[in-house]
């Protein structure tokens, strides 16, 4: 099929009606598209495959069939990689972009821009063969507004700020200028744009997006077609949820988000809950939920992230079997079709806990508590043993108190005892008093019924707390409306405190009913 509005040969009827449609913002009612998250890093053997340099360690929970192929920047590879996508029915490639202004030749980050040409030129060999390409849009990780990541010792960017708006947009057109225009994936004839969550800036606000509308339109003439992530503020196109192969499907009126599970087991220092693939029927769960569902837009997370295994392209350990399975739901959605078959999971909630009958005391009581001392904890414990949570006790003018050990960002973990409050719905307050210096700021992270918020609300951010430098004690009280506090976070902790740029130091915690 030949098509004037892409100036390039393409059968993939579902990205042409996408490019060229006149309709408004999201898809029509027969127009739908299937996308999924592509991570491009990898190159036998030193990028992305090994923990150490002895290559002893291997950092891959799912493993590829031909790992000495694999190398971004192989036309050959990435055409393998097509072929496949083509056939699970995948209409957009979203390259897991790690690109850095002003850094691009990073040693981490280079992929980023070294493996966009090679993805190309495999896609414009398929073209000249008479084959089905899919299209390209952006994944932007915004992982890389993290200082350690750009290579910089200063703060977090804040994107309300010139320069943190400028930082933001041009990470967006940088790529888009390595994209031939032909390859761009669009709809409404605007480039798609998915954002990665919002926690790694310091703040936002609907300028920061409406700097990039009016930036790439000055710049190509179109505004981005943008896709955010739930925990930005700001207004865009559509709204999705990164987390949906641990959580399960993410289903807003636009975009529906779905991935087969998740185990980061061989990554060092994880403790993430691990989603059983369940033979495949998590996924096909996942998929009939969508298909009963007004989205238009399916975002598959992801095509070949392995460390975390939440891959659907084919591995040693699952074969083609994900491919298949794609293939038969693509097809029939974009028919128009439903498949119901009544998957009972075996693990429906793959980060709940059972409770604990430890603390049997309090269950009835009004509150609950803790300070650093002997016999501090009535009811909170502080959770050790997690890695992104060390933290040490010591004495402020010989009273005890927990620090969290420094880092970009650390976290102090604490759980309440179950027969206070599990899996619950009435309400709770918090009340702490912590140290005001050693840090920019913190916020609590706790166990909610907010399925919006980070892996099903395990961690919903309450009023983030910025440090004033003064070094005096201060009290600060939330109320947490819809606290779960099911055991869900890292190490069956309840609730955390993430703090950015220091330490942070609490001599008491309270949790009242």
């Amino acid at each position: 099929m030949k098509t004037t509005c892409l100036a390039l040969t393409v059968t993939i009827a579902a990205a042409v009606l996408l490019a060229c449609a006149g309709t408004a913002a999201a898809p029509g009612p027969r127009e739908r598209l299937v996308a999924t998250h592509y991570f491009y890093w990898y190159r036998y053997p030193d990028e992305h495959f090994y923990n150490d340099p002895a290559r002893t360690s291997d950092a891959l929970q799912d493993h590829f069939v031909d790992p000495e192929s694999v190398d971004y920047t192989s036309p050959a590879w990435h055409a393998g990689e097509l072929a496949d996508i083509v056939e699970a029915g995948v209409d957009v490639v979203l390259p897991v972009y790690w690109g850095v202004p002003d850094n691009y030749r990073k040693s981490d980050v280079a992929f980023s821009v070294d493996g966009l040409a090679p993805l190309q030129a495999a896609m414009a060999g398929r073209l000249e063969a008479g084959l089905d390409t899919p299209l390209i849009g952006l994944f932007y990780d915004t992982t890389t507004l993290l200082p350690e990541v750009r290579g910089e010792s200063r703060g977090r960017y804040d994107l309300r700020a010139e320069e943190g708006k400028d930082i933001f947009y041009r990470t967006i057109r940088d790529f888009f200028n390595l994209v031939e225009p032909r390859f761009r994936a669009t709809i409404d004839g605007r480039p798609i744009v998915v954002l990665y969550g919002s926690g790694f800036a310091a703040g936002h606000d609907q300028d920061t997006i409406d700097y990039v509308y009016r930036g790439f339109e000055r710049d190509f003439g179109v505004r981005p077609w943008v896709i955010k992530d739930a925990s930005w503020s700001f207004r865009a196109d559509a709204v999705t949820s990164w987390g949906a192969a641990l959580n399960g499907p993410w289903i807003s009126d636009a975009v529906a988000q779905i991935g087969p599970g998740y185990n980061d087991m061989a990554v060092p220092g994880r403790s993430t809950p691990i989603r059983d693939r369940e033979g495949g029927d998590f996924y096909r769960w996942s998929w009939e939920r969508v298909m009963r569902s007004e989205a238009r837009i399916v975002l598959i997370e992801t095509w070949n992230e392995h460390h975390e295994a939440t891959g659907i392209s084919e591995t040693v350990e699952h074969g083609r079997r994900y491919i298949e399975l794609t293939s038969r739901y693509t097809a029939a959605w974009k028919a128009g079709r439903t498949i119901d078959s009544q998957i009972e999971l075996r693990y429906p909630d793959p980060i709940a806990r059972p409770p604990s009958a430890d603390g049997a005391e309090y269950a009835g009581a009004p509150r609950v508590s803790i300070t650093f001392g002997p016999d501090g904890e009535q009811g909170i414990s502080l959770v050790r043993g997690v890695a992104d949570g060390k933290a040490a006790i010591s004495l402020d003018a010989g009273e005890p108190v927990v620090t969290s050990i420094a880092a970009q960002t650390t976290y102090l973990y604490f759980s309440v005892a179950d027969p206070f409050f599990f899996d619950g719905s009435t309400g709770l307050s918090v009340e702490y008093e912590y140290l005001d210096s050693g840090h920019a700021w913190h916020v609590l992270q706790y166990d909610s019924h907010d399925r919006r918020a980070t892996l099903s609300g395990a961690y919903t951010n309450a009023r983030r707390i910025a440090s004033r430098d003064t070094g005096e004690w201060r009290t600060v009280r939330l109320e947490l409306p819809d606290a779960r506090f099911a055991n869900r976070q890292n190490g069956g902790a309840d609730f955390r405190f993430a703090v950015a740029d220091g330490s942070l130091t609490i001599r008491r915690i309270v949790v009242d009913r």
